[in-house]
């Protein structure tokens, strides 16, 4: 019996997620050296040419991974896109979501993802693309979109927003990546929660549009 119309399109992108959740466990295994295209291959359980078949060179199932990483955590990223909270609240209240999402205990945690996808970046420019569109921008973006509004709606001074979004942003990533990737809380332990509030109360005293006396 020949196979339904369209079925054989479903079950390549069925069993191409499949790979991808068994690829990304593996990927983002930072107790481990970075994986060969064949080490990504042992981990999904297939041979390398069928991983070919499905995604291409070691490139291409990384820039895979990382946005299948996105698809994942789209609506929680977009959930952060705007806050009907007063501007001060609203920042602080981003600053924490970000690092509890950064520091949440998941089978893949989102520190690991950022840490492993700007480390494949950094050491291989082709993938850098990948890192910056799937999950550095994306995350950017968003925070971007949260500053408008409350430009908008004249709580925040007109400013360019990436700038000020990379200034909330930055410092709180590289906190959660150096007390958790790599492993500052056994080095140079901080807390997390002050940070939050002092970047936070940092960028509002910057960025507040002040009351006229």
């Amino acid at each position: 019996m020949s196979r339904p119309k369209g079925s054989l399109a479903a079950d390549h992108e069925t069993k191409r997620r499949d790979l991808l959740t068994k690829m990304t466990t593996r990927l983002m295994h930072r107790q481990a050296a970075r994986p060969s295209l064949r080490d990504l291959a042992g981990a999904a359980e297939v041979s390398v040419p069928t991983l070919r078949h499905y995604f291409g060179g070691r490139q291409a199932v990384v820039d895979a991974v990382l946005a299948d990483c996105l698809r994942v955590g789209r609506d929680g990223l977009d959930a952060q896109r705007s806050s009907d909270r007063p501007f001060a609240e609203s920042i602080q209240g981003y600053a924490e979501a970000l690092i509890r999402a950064l520091q949440a205990p998941r089978p893949v945690k989102l520190g690991d993802i950022f840490a492993v996808s700007l480390a494949e970046g950094f050491l291989d420019p082709q993938i850098g693309a990948s890192a910056l569109n799937h999950i550095v921008e994306p995350t950017l973006q968003v925070l971007e979109a949260r500053l408008e509004e409350h430009m908008r709606r004249g709580e925040m001074i007109q400013a360019d927003a990436r700038a000020a979004g990379l200034m909330l942003l930055s410092p709180l990533l590289v906190a959660c990546l150096h007390q958790d990737q790599l492993n500052g809380t056994h080095v140079r332990p901080l807390s997390t929660e002050d940070l939050a509030r002092s970047v936070s109360e940092a960028f509002v005293r910057a960025y507040a549009v002040r009351a006229v006396a």
